[in-house]
């Protein structure tokens, strides 16, 4: 055992020297053998969170090894490295060319995506009567007027163009409801549902005018073979435009040869309306609409019963 324990320390300590590493600070450090593992384990003691991870680690390795298994190393290749080409500076636009992309404002609507997926032909709508393209109201004056002094105070924004529109006059449909049913009951009183009329003939017995999307009059006759004028109403902003006598004017067309009737306030400005049409007064009543108007409404709640003789 004497001769052979010179030969394994000189074998051990070239071991040793082929696994020594240099650190960034130019000291040579070598791997732990088990021994100086397992004494530095038993004799270490509680401290800090340096010596308590470096114990963990070392008990870590000491399992691996005794448990036959091998630590996987994860080596990363590394490619060599190539000096970037400088980023070519950015020319300055030309003049002329700001400017035209400057002037450019909006996209005219013959030139636009849009136009080309909607076509020549406007898009048809259900239950159409009448299209008004003449008609200007005090309300789509207005709204032109607050968009051109817009315009005039901040030139230097791109104000969206409004696309002309015309007022429609169609028959009552289910998209039409939430709307008609606001206007019914700003005009009138709480509580109006017309569901039920589009199961009775909606096509003979209603008309609603619309621009774009926004209902703006409504005209209802109860059926065909009682023809009597339940709601005839317009928005306020939209009134005294000929809206309310052209829904009128439909109703009637759409009912020949039948006698229409209708009650009317005795101070509705309407009667002027109807007289026109040549609708006359059959009987006074009074307090027709005492459970219907709120008692501070200024409407009369004396009523004039109406017909008109075809």
């Amino acid at each position: 055992m004497d001769a052979l324990l010179p030969e394994f320390l000189n074998t051990r300590l070239s071991l040793q020297e082929k696994e020594l590493e240099c650190d960034d600070k130019g000291s040579y450090l070598r791997p732990l053998t088990r021994s100086e593992v397992s004494f530095l384990l038993d004799s270490q003691t509680a401290g800090d969170a340096t010596a308590i991870l470096t114990q963990r680690k070392l008990k870590l390795s000491q399992e691996r090894r005794q448990n036959h298994v091998h630590r996987q190393t994860m080596v990363a290749q590394s490619a060599p490295l190539h000096e970037l080409k400088p980023t070519p500076e950015k020319a300055d636009p030309k003049p002329l060319v700001l400017s035209i992309l400057e002037n450019i404002k909006t996209t005219p609507f013959e030139s636009s995506f849009l136009s080309r997926l909607q076509g020549t032909r406007g898009i048809a709508l259900a239950g159409l009567i009448g299209v008004d393209w003449e008609t200007i109201t005090p309300w789509m004056s207005l709204m032109r007027d607050i968009q051109d002094h817009y315009g005039f105070v901040h030139p230097e924004q791109n104000s969206p163009m409004e696309d002309l529109a015309p007022i429609t006059y169609s028959t009552l449909q289910a998209s039409h409801l939430p709307q008609t049913h606001d206007l019914l009951e700003r005009s009138f009183w709480t509580g109006i549902d017309v569901s039920d009329t589009l199961e009775y003939y909606p096509e003979r017995c209603t008309v609603v005018a619309c621009y774009k999307c926004l209902v703006v009059g409504v005209a209802i006759i109860s059926s065909p073979q009682d023809t009597y004028i339940t709601y005839l109403a317009v928005r306020v902003g939209w009134d005294k435009t000929r809206i309310a006598r052209t829904m009128l004017f439909h109703l009637i067309k759409l009912n020949p040869k039948k006698d229409i009737t209708l009650h009317v306030s005795a101070n509705n400005s309407a009667m002027l309306l109807y007289n026109q049409f040549g609708f006359k007064a059959e009987e006074f009543i009074a307090g027709f609409y005492e459970d219907y108007l709120d008692p501070a409404s200024r409407a009369s709640k004396n009523a004039f019963r109406l017909r008109l003789r075809q």
